[in-house]
């Protein structure tokens, strides 16, 4: 890559971290409403622990919800003091990072910088995700965390592997696990990929299978031993204050039963003999009847749990509402529009599913240099689809996919505006 080439670049991105914290930061004065359900959650056991009160839920050590946000909320904390508006603030950085990754990741890809720049402002002017910078989530921390593995990842996996690079994507997606653990089981989908991507050697078959097959290995259990050595404080930590062997959190199995029995939306019963997990206090005791009562139901359900899981595919993907129910609904002034901006936010949603869509297609038609990459962010989306064909899902679920998306439809933007520019060109 020349010197100019860098200058392009490196205006590129200044000019997208100038737009995005003006945008984000305006959003955030505007709209900062009263942090509800597990944002408020967050906010009081990330308080705690920066006042080295532990992390605790009704005076016992909790791992219900993973403690990778809270505790990176609380180093914060322990410098600025407790603010709502400054864990908004710390949102808005975390986005306007994601931005900056998506650029250098289409860039990566697509070896061009208008690529990668749109890409790059299709995620920054999609209406919900500025939304989100309202809330105290852990998906801005868990997004960048996992577009930096790809990052990461694209830089070591290159032939011949760079194994250092290889590390730390693997410790990027522990971290990524400590905040939220859906990707724990995705090296078994990397070493999918790579074995399918892998260029055989060798004359007999079983030869050429067995060299891709240890090429996709090595790769895959390089990262795999980083991400289990970033998981480890947690598991130690849980070990230590809960007595018990919990990898990241407890709330798997209250999840999984939850899931099992939604054909959309949420579900949960108060009634014990619907769900026997209400007379359970022990969470550790909770997550094991929950994954056993699962279990159960699947095995003796499995029709039902099917149709169930395509209905819950279909809700994860439908629209981009769940942002406004935490920040317009809030506030009365905002009723009267609400069915206006859930309108307009899947609208926007959709323009950039369509493009993405596009983009996928124009790179698999067109662009063969960009198809072995592309091939592993869409490894990741169907893995993460295909997760929550047994967990609830909705719209707030998919947040950590759009970057992905977002990817594909800078190409798409790039190649629409030169079909235009041909089109309206004097021809003869």
């Amino acid at each position: 890559m020349g010197s100019a080439s860098l200058r392009r670049d490196r205006r590129a991105i200044a000019i997208l971290i100038a737009v995005n914290l003006v945008l984000r930061f305006a959003w955030i004065s505007f709209m900062h409403p009263a942090q509800q359900a597990d944002f408020a959650w967050y906010y009081a056991r990330a308080v705690e622990l920066a006042h080295n009160e532990g992390y605790n839920w009704m005076g016992h050590p909790t791992a219900y919800w993973p403690i990778g946000w809270p505790l990176f909320l609380s180093l914060i904390y322990r410098v600025t003091g407790p603010s709502v508006m400054v864990g908004l603030a710390v949102n808005v950085l975390l986005s306007t990072g994601i931005v900056c990754l998506i650029y250098v990741l289409t860039r990566v890809l697509f070896h061009d910088w208008r690529s990668a720049a749109c890409a790059a402002m299709a995620y920054t002017l999609l209406p919900s995700q500025i939304v989100w910078n309202s809330v105290l989530g852990s998906e801005e921390l868990f997004t960048l965390l996992l577009v930096l593995f790809f990052v990461l990842y694209v830089r070591g996996a290159s032939d011949p592997p760079r194994f250092r690079w290889l590390a730390f994507a693997g410790a990027m997606m522990g971290l990524a696990c400590d905040v939220r653990p859906i990707p724990l089981a995705f090296p078994a989908f990397l070493f999918m990929y790579e074995w399918w991507i892998a260029k055989p050697s060798g004359t007999s078959p079983f030869i050429r299978m067995g060299s891709r097959a240890a090429r996709a290995l090595v790769r895959v259990l390089w990262v795999t031993v980083f991400m289990l050595l970033a998981i480890l404080p947690v598991t130690l930590r849980n070990r230590i204050a809960m007595g018990h062997f919990v990898l990241v959190s407890t709330n798997g199995g209250t999840n999984l039963w939850q899931g099992v029995h939604v054909n959309g939306g949420y579900w949960w019963s108060y009634d014990p003999y619907v769900n026997p997990l209400v007379q359970v206090t022990n969470e550790v005791a909770k997550n094991e009847l929950g994954e056993h009562l699962a279990e159960q139901y699947i095995l003796h359900h499995p029709w039902k749990t099917f149709l169930n899981g395509w209905i819950k595919i279909f809700d994860l993907y439908k629209n981009d509402v769940n942002a406004n129910w935490y920040t317009f609904r809030v506030s009365v002034r905002f009723h009267p529009f609400l069915h206006a901006i859930d309108t307009c936010t899947t609208v926007a949603y959709w323009v950039l599913m369509v493009l993405s869509l596009l983009g996928i297609a124009y790179t698999w038609i067109s662009r063969r240099d960009a198809r072995r990459w592309a091939a592993l962010l869409l490894t990741f989306v169907v893995y993460y689809t295909c997760f929550f064909f047994f967990f609830p899902a909705w719209d707030r679920f998919r947040y950590p996919l759009m970057p992905l998306f977002s990817v594909f439809a800078g190409p798409a933007c790039l190649w629409l505006w030169n079909r235009y520019k041909h089109a309206i060109r004097p021809h003869g």
